[in-house]
């Protein structure tokens, strides 16, 4: 490998049409733009993606959610329901190396878009489709987002309090997820192009992902026909392994294993509870958590969770008072990693978005081009296609740009 190489040139000289919309497929085709790839945004010209109207949070009067997952890429406006639009993305797709698509299944065939078209006419053509369900299946015409997947998969019983009601997790998890699995497929699919010169389907969705993410606990029900239940902060397999209160705030701790408990009791004052046979090793621990976190929290309340952040990360035991995304924002580690990134944009002057949470060389992604306006490149890309000023001025006309 060249040592100077870059993260954000390895996908250089490849171009991706991107029709997708809301957080999923955007997400994928955003770290395509952040490898370095030329990233074509379609969007319908009334509105565009759904997720520019996703507000607030706004950032300068734009949505926050929209600008989050769309830097490095040009939009192109184009109306899918009239045979123009439809020959735009054709041409397109023709010349492309890559498609990532999110359409309702059967959509973009009955446009004549699909896989089969496509590849007739450029075989080298990669086609990644991430939907709900997947390909197959009772459900694979269903739509769904990620807090559907949360809660028809078994995700949302098992987040929240003991006593309490199943919780939605506050991030898109299984959207996230979709998007970096389709990135997985489409570079393993460039890889096999590689070798034999034509490209193939990728398929993935939020279901799978879903799946995926609950991988341990469906082997643990499968294996024990035990049922995993919410735990708070806290996991089924280990203890203590969660937050408790001190004189002052929450602190989380990780005791993950009994040499660490023995040193995590110690600090605490109470050392002889790691030769209390209630607590000697973390089954046992696991088994009697509700007497072991009673000891522990008489123990931590009687100081401040700074003074106890300094006393267990002196032993080297993991823990972090329970902060907020403000403090993230102002983060020295953050800053440190150059996580921050400047993307300045037309309508906010100081966007700052979080970049690649991956390096190459001391490299992160590319930085070619902020969250883009709606049809900000059209011009520029139909004229790449071989469109005149004529013809873009009529396409204008009839409302297919």
């Amino acid at each position: 490998m060249n040592p100077s190489s870059r993260l954000g040139e390895s996908l250089a000289g490849l171009r991706v049409v991107d029709l997708t919309r809301n957080f999923a497929g955007p997400y994928c085709t955003m770290i395509l733009g952040d490898l370095g790839a030329d990233v074509i945004k379609i969007e319908h010209p009334a509105g565009g993606d759904d997720t520019r109207r996703w507000k607030p949070p706004l950032w300068n009067e734009e949505s926050a959610t929209f600008l989050a997952a769309n830097r490095n890429k040009r939009s192109l406006t184009v109306d899918l329901n009239q045979p123009a639009g439809v020959d735009i993305v054709r041409r397109l797709a023709a010349g492309a190396d890559v498609l990532v698509e999110s359409f309702r299944p059967g959509s973009l065939e009955k446009r004549g878009l699909g896989y089969d078209s496509l590849r007739a006419e450029n075989p080298r053509l990669i086609y990644c489709s991430i939907s709900a369900y997947g390909p197959a299946g009772p459900l694979k015409d269903s739509p769904g987002y990620d807090p559907i997947l949360q809660a028809s998969t078994g995700m949302m019983e098992l987040t929240g309090e003991p006593d309490g009601l199943p919780s939605r997790l506050p991030i898109g998890i299984n959207d996230l997820g979709a998007g970096m699995w389709a990135v997985i497929g489409i570079q393993s699919s460039l890889m096999a192009r590689q070798q034999t010169g034509q490209g193939s389907k990728v398929d993935t969705s939020l279901y799978e992902t879903a799946a995926w993410w609950l991988n341990y606990h469906l082997a643990g029900f499968l294996g024990s026909g035990v049922l995993p239940a919410r735990q708070g902060t806290g996991t089924t397999m280990i203890a203590p392994y969660e937050s408790f209160p001190t004189a002052s705030a929450d602190i989380f701790v990780c005791v993950a294993n009994d040499n660490l408990f023995r040193t995590f009791c110690r600090v605490l004052g109470r050392p002889e509870l790691a030769d209390d046979e209630r607590f000697i090793a973390n089954p046992l621990r696991v088994a009697n958590r509700p007497a072991l976190r009673q000891a522990i929290i008489a123990q931590l309340r009687q100081r401040p969770v700074d003074e106890w952040e300094a006393l267990f990360k002196a032993e080297s035991i993991p823990c972090t008072p329970i902060r907020t995304i403000a403090d993230l924002a102002e983060d020295d580690q953050l800053a440190s990693l150059g996580m921050l990134t400047p993307f300045p944009h037309a309508a906010a002057p100081d966007l700052r978005l979080v970049d690649m949470p991956v390096s190459q060389n001391g490299s992160r992604a590319a930085h070619s081009y902020p969250p883009p306006g709606l049809g900000e490149h059209t011009d520029d890309i139909l004229a790449e296609l071989g469109y005149s000023a004529r013809e873009v001025a009529a396409l204008r006309r009839t409302g297919a740009v």
